[in-house]
């Protein structure tokens, strides 16, 4: 089986973990919860780390003047200097970093939700955009898989987020052996993994490697073109695609099980079975032709079974019990 890596994740710090929310509590957190076992998680609460209280009263973020300005409507305190100086320090100091899992809405961990308002006080709302934190660490971590907690719930979001946090893990470990064997077997495990998210940057990234530049710079193009390709997931067109080539290079496979697999891709393009039906039967094939090698290929394996998430959680549910 497939060795998976250990990410490192900043997280905020009220989700599962510490009750340091400004009314004093912690907020469960279900993919906190799920993943807590086979990552490393860095906590963090920038209000309590420039020195409120908890509980507290609440902060806000407001722009006047084209300015956004961090300030506690009930005490007229403004704690933006404050909140960029813990901000700037924190991260000059953070080190190995795969990805990062924020509180949605919070003024200072918000990622895109956050409600800016045209004052302190009886003031409408204006826009909304990132918490002071979060888009400090947007603006350093361009590319870095980076959620929220409550888009998390989504299983879409939640498999492209581990999926993209996973190969960042593993590209941060070929980046310690920094040599080019290690990177080359890591664009071979990935390649048809690459191929769903953007074909073209896929050829590009392969054409960099076969480029003969020096170390340095492969290693920097290369992770240019790696964030480039994971920010968002392909098509379903990409996918079905993937999936074909994949199996047109299996061994041993007979026509009726050629035709058995073009069935299932059309089934999966109507949306009549999930991704994971096509992907099941690839593993299957995969480990007849490969054997242990298909374990390392991460289109069927991109983490962790244990942490995909239940399909049916209420299964077990007896509905006919009276």
């Amino acid at each position: 089986m497939r060795q998976f890596p250990k990410p490192i994740i900043l997280v905020s710090r009220c989700l599962e973990f510490d009750k340091v929310r400004y009314n004093g509590q912690v907020i469960p957190s279900r993919i906190v919860h799920d993943i807590m076992p086979f990552v490393d998680f860095i906590k963090v609460c920038p209000e309590v780390g420039i020195g409120l209280g908890i509980p507290r009263d609440p902060l806000r973020i407001i722009k006047q003047d084209g300015e956004y300005r961090l300030v506690q409507p009930k005490t007229g305190e403004d704690f933006t200097e404050k909140m960029n100086t813990f901000t700037n320090n924190f991260l000059d100091g953070l080190g190995d970093i795969d990805g990062f899992i924020f509180k949605g809405l919070s003024p200072s961990m918000g990622i895109d939700d956050v409600k800016v308002y045209a004052g302190a006080h009886m003031a409408p709302v204006v826009e909304k955009n990132a918490g002071l934190f979060a888009r400090e660490v947007i603006a350093r971590y361009s590319g870095y898989p980076i959620e929220e907690n409550e888009r998390l719930r989504n299983i879409r979001i939640r498999h492209h987020f581990l999926t993209q946090l996973y190969t960042f893990a593993a590209f941060r470990q070929v980046k310690t052996e920094y040599s080019l064997d290690a990177l080359l077997k890591f664009h071979k495990n990935n390649r048809f993994l690459f191929m769903t998210y953007n074909a073209d940057l896929l050829i590009e990234m392969s054409a960099l490697l076969g480029s003969g530049k020096e170390t340095s710079l492969l290693f920097g193009e290369y992770e240019s073109l790696l964030k480039q390709l994971m920010r968002k997931p392909g098509s379903l067109a990409l996918k079905i695609e993937t999936a074909r080539n994949m199996f047109s290079m299996l061994e041993d496979t007979t026509s009726a099980e050629s035709s058995l697999f073009e069935d299932m891709l059309g089934r999966f393009k109507n949306n009549w079975i999930s991704e994971d039906a096509v992907i099941e039967l690839l593993r299957m094939y995969s480990s007849r032709s490969f054997g242990n090698d298909a374990y390392e290929d991460t289109f069927l394996y991109p983490y962790p079974e244990e942490i995909k998430g239940q399909i049916d959680e209420s299964r077990e549910k007896d509905y006919w019990d009276k």
